[in-house]
């Protein structure tokens, strides 16, 4: 069967890719351009509709068989992005018969079923589309590419190996099995269950670059967290007022740091609360500081006790400012740092220490990180099978071994669980 949809978003636009895959794809284009086409040769058209009248003149690309994305042949037309051009050029597809419009990640699906890409890679390309940030971009474009994909594809074949010797020993008696292929077989399995377990420890990373770093400006009241949280986000989140216990909510802003998102979050004043909306604030300010993964504390210069009342007890990954230094200082407080944001003094700096903590936080590791569970899930199996050759009958250590093989070659191939492709590919917008 031929498949046919919109590629591009739905809606007016400059330009708008119809896609047609299958084997009636040369068909549609002689169909609706009168025209026999090259291959991978973009020819401007017109397109015809009832054969007659023109609805649009667009460029059209025929990909032969093999030399497509899905692998079969496909025809993409190029049209002007108006709802009623793209309405006219699908209906008129639709008109053709052994064609019907494509599912939800149906081209893609093809694509894995063609063995185009892995499952990996069909993976990667999910996240490739919904990417938001540059570093959710480097790591998706990792997973479509190759080097994900390399990763397992080399433990397969280290575990491969494994299995060659372990065989090659059953051919042998009890009394002749060589001992240096059984060392060398626990050696090798060893050396693939560190690297797993090593890729494994990386999921944490993965839901740093997903879900982004949270960072919390605790503080007492008028200490000058609203005022730091919107300069920080580059915009007008909190209100700011010298009356203390302005802000009793907690509020965000978003932004992006070197290509991470990041949540700020700009706490209520720690102060003896005067009513229940104030405890219930304070109850919220608790949480968020409990969740954070920087906390940046905040005092005022011109107070005895700065940070009377919070519980400072703060890790590699926090950061102990003082505010107001254009007032005269009246604390013994050594900070990580002394601002003014009135001023806006040496608040530059304040940036580039944040920036340090969140480098350090979103990038422990190089490369291709853990990134869905599904792969985790094949790689803890792996693991634990590697796990079992330590000792035990020669037959035995087989199994297992091809236990291992089984699942890590299923990350990237899983074409025999239908359940399982279907929630990959559910995953996709109808023309991708």
């Amino acid at each position: 069967m031929t498949v046919f949809a919109l590629s591009t978003a739905q809606g007016q636009s400059g330009v708008a890719i119809i896609r047609v895959s299958g084997p009636f794809a040369e068909k549609v284009i002689k169909k609706l351009t009168k025209k026999k086409l090259k291959p991978r040769m973009a020819t401007l058209c017109k397109i015809y509709k009832n054969d007659k009248e023109i609805i649009d003149e667009s460029v059209v690309i025929f990909f032969e068989k093999n030399k497509s994305f899905t692998g079969e042949p496909v025809a993409e037309f190029q049209t002007h992005g108006s709802i009623a051009i793209i309405s006219a050029v699908l209906s008129e597809i639709a008109k053709i018969k052994g064609l019907r419009p494509a599912e939800p990640g149906e081209f893609t699906k093809r694509a894995y079923l063609s063995g185009k890409i892995n499952l990996v890679q069909v993976e990667g390309l999910a996240d490739l589309i919904a990417a938001q940030t540059e570093r959710q971009r480097q790591q998706a474009i990792m997973q479509y590419g190759e080097e994900a994909s390399n990763k397992y594809l080399k433990w397969a074949e280290e575990i491969k190996t494994c299995l060659a010797f372990i065989e090659t020993s059953i051919d042998f008696s009890d009394e002749d099995i060589p001992v240096d292929l059984l060392k060398r077989t626990r050696k090798i399995a060893k050396k693939v269950q560190k690297e797993i377990n090593d890729h494994l420890k990386t999921e944490q990373q993965n839901e740093i670059i997903k879900e982004g770093i949270r960072i919390a400006i605790i503080g007492r009241a008028n200490s000058g967290k609203s005022s730091l949280i919107n300069y920080l986000s580059k915009k007008e989140t909190s209100i700011i007022s010298s009356k203390p216990g302005t802000t009793r909510d907690v509020l965000r802003a978003e932004r992006a740091y070197d290509g991470i998102f990041v949540t700020l979050i700009d706490t209520a004043g720690l102060r003896k609360a005067k009513n229940k909306i104030e405890v219930e604030g304070l109850k919220r300010a608790k949480k968020e500081s409990d969740l954070a993964h920087i906390r940046i504390f905040l005092g005022s210069n011109n107070e005895k006790n700065p940070f009377s009342g919070l519980n400072i007890n703060p890790s590699a990954n926090d950061i102990v400012v003082i505010n107001k230094s254009d007032l005269k200082k009246k604390h013994n407080i050594k900070p990580n740092l002394t601002i003014s944001l009135k001023e806006k003094t040496k608040l530059s700096i304040l940036e580039t220490k944040i920036k340090e903590k969140i480098r350090k936080i979103a990038s422990p590791h190089t490369g291709a990180i853990l990134t869905k569970e599904r792969q985790k899930n094949h790689l803890i199996c792996t693991e634990t099978a590697l796990r079992n050759i330590c000792g035990g009958d020669i037959e035995i250590i087989s199994l297992n071994i091809r236990d291992a093989l089984s699942h890590i070659g299923s990350i990237t191939k899983e074409s025999n669980n239908e359940e399982i492709l279907g929630i990959i590919f559910s995953k996709f917008c109808i023309g991708k």
